[in-house]
C-alpha cells in the first residue's frame, strides 16, 4: 500500500514546531548572546568570547546534532515514536536559558551556551526525522517550502525580545521559552507517529543513495557557504556599495535601517517563491530542475552584486542570491530526505546533514579573512562564493537514484 498522506493538521503542526526550533536559537545567536558577551567581558575580551561562544557552540551543536539522531532512531525502532527526546530537550532548553540569564563571567556563560547547544539539538535532530518518517514524497517540496518560513519568523522574535517594553532581561528570557513551548508543545500533544516504518530498501539501492547523499551534501554545504558569508557581511558589503567603509555612528545606523528593509522585503519574495516551488516540485515529482535553476539564480545575483556600485543594482543581485538559495535548500531538504539510505538510521543521517548547517559557520569567515575584502574589495568574494554555488549545483545534477 502506498503511505498515506498526513491531513493538513499534521503539517501545519509540523512547520509551527520547526518555527519553535528556529525561534530557540536565532534569538539567541544574533541578539541575546552578543549582548550578554557585551554584559560579562571587558570591551578588549568581548570579540575573543564572542568567537569562542559561536565557535564551541557549532561544535557541540554538530556532535549533539549527530548523537541524538541516532538515540531517537534506536526509540523510534523500539517504541515507534521520538517525542520523548523533544520534550526532554525543551526541559533542558528552558534549564539552559536559566542558566545562560544566571551566568556572570565568561566560564559560566561558555559553559551555559554548550548545554543550549545541546538541548537545541535534542529536540532538532527528532524533529527533522519526524518529516522523514511521516511525510511522503509527493509532499516533501510543500512542507520544505513551509520550513522556510522558520527563519524569518524566529528574526522577528529575535526583534521582540530586543524591546525594554517587555520588562526585564529576565521577563524577556521566560517569554522568549514561553513562545518556544507554545510552538512545540501541540506536535507532541497531537500528533500520531507512522508505526510501521517503511521497509529497508535493496542493498544495492543502499549504496547508490549513499552516494546521492554524500552528493547532495557536498551541494548544500558550497551553498551554505556562500549563504553564511551573506548573512554575516551583507552589513558591510552594502555600506561598501556606498563607499562608506567607516561612517560615523548616525550614518551608519541609518544605513543598517536601509539594509534592514532590503533583507526584510527580499526575504518575503524569497519566501513566497520557496513555498510555490516546493508546491510545484510535488506536482511534477522532480527536484533536480529547481536546483539547477536556483543554483544558477544565486551565482548571478552573487555576480550581479561583485559588478554593483549603486543600492538598486546591489539589491537587485543580492534579491536574486537570497531568492536562490532560499528555493535551494528547500528543495535540497525535499531532495535529502527522499535519498536517506536507510529508514532505521534517519536520526543520524540527518545529523550528517545537519553538519552543513555547522560548518559554513566556520568556513565563510575563514574565507573572507582569506580574500580579505576590507582591501581587495567585496568583487574577488562574492565571485568565489559564486563559484562554489555553481559547483554545488553541478553536484547536486550527479545525482542518479532520484529526479
Amino acid at each position: 500500500m502506498p503511505p498515506s498522506f498526513p491531513g493538513r493538521g499534521f503539517i501545519v503542526l509540523y512547520a509551527l514546531a520547526y518555527a519553535g526550533l528556529f525561534v530557540s536559537f536565532i534569538p539567541f545567536v544574533s541578539v541575546l548572546l552578543p549582548l550578554k558577551v557585551t554584559a560579562v567581558a571587558d570591551p578588549e575580551h568581548r570579540v575573543a568570547l564572542l568567537s569562542a561562544a559561536a565557535l564551541g557552540g557549532a561544535a557541540v551543536a554538530s556532535v549533539a546534532n549527530l548523537v541524538f539522531g541516532a538515540l531517537s532512531d534506536r526509540t523510534y525502532r523500539r517504541r515507534g515514536t521520538r517525542r520523548p527526546w523533544i520534550l526532554a530537550g525543551l526541559g533542558l532548553l528552558i534549564l539552559a536559558y536559566a542558566l545562560f540569564h544566571w551566568s556572570a563571567d565568561g566560564a559560566s556563560m561558555l559553559a551555559a551556551v554548550a548545554l543550549l547547544q545541546i538541548a537545541i539539538n535534542m529536540m532538532f535532530a527528532p524533529v527533522g526525522a519526524i518529516m522523514a518518517d511521516e511525510v511522503p514524497d509527493a509532499q516533501k517540496g510543500l512542507v520544505a517550502g513551509l520550513m522556510g518560513a522558520a527563519h524569518p519568523f524566529s528574526s522577528l522574535v529575535a526583534v521582540g525580545v530586543t524591546l525594554r517594553g517587555l520588562g526585564p532581561e529576565g521577563v524577556r528570557y521566560a517569554l522568549l521559552c514561553a513562545v518556544i513551548a507554545i510552538l512545540v508543545l501541540p506536535l507532541l500533544l497531537f500528533i500520531r507517529e507512522r508505526r510501521d516504518p517503511l521497509p529497508e530498501p535493496p542493498p544495492a539501492l543502499r549504496v547508490r543513495r549513499r552516494a546521492d547523499f554524500a552528493r547532495i551534501w557536498i551541494a548544500r554545504m558550497l551553498v551554505q557557504i556562500a549563504g553564511n558569508g551573506l548573512g554575516t557581511y551583507g552589513l558591510f558589503y552594502f555600506l561598501a556599495v556606498l563607499g562608506e567603509k567607516i561612517p560615523d555612528k548616525r550614518g551608519a545606523e541609518a544605513a543598517s535601517e536601509g539594509v534592514a528593509a532590503i533583507f526584510a522585503g527580499v526575504t518575503i519574495v524569497a519566501l513566497l517563491l520557496t513555498i510555490a516551488a516546493g508546491r510545484l516540485s510535488d506536482r511534477m515529482m522532480r527536484r533536480k530542475p529547481f536546483l539547477a535553476v536556483s543554483s544558477m539564480t544565486m551565482a548571478a545575483g552573487l555576480a550581479i552584486m561583485a559588478a554593483a556600485s549603486s543600492w538598486p543594482v546591489a539589491t537587485l543581485g543580492f534579491g536574486a542570491a537570497i531568492a536562490g538559495m532560499s528555493v535551494f535548500l528547500a528543495m535540497q531538504s525535499a531532495l535529502a530526505m527522499q535519498l536517506l539510505p536507510s529508514p532505521a538510521h534517519r536520526g543520524r543521517d540527518l545529523g550528517i546533514l545537519n553538519l552543513t548547517n555547522t560548518l559554513p559557520a566556520m568556513v565563510a569567515p575563514l574565507l573572507a579573512l582569506a580574500l580579505s575584502p576590507d582591501q581587495l574589495g567585496y568583487a574577488p568574494w562574492l565571485l568565489v562564493l559564486a563559484t562554489g554555488v555553481l559547483a554545488g549545483g553541478g553536484a547536486a545534477m550527479t545525482i542518479r537514484t532520484q529526479n
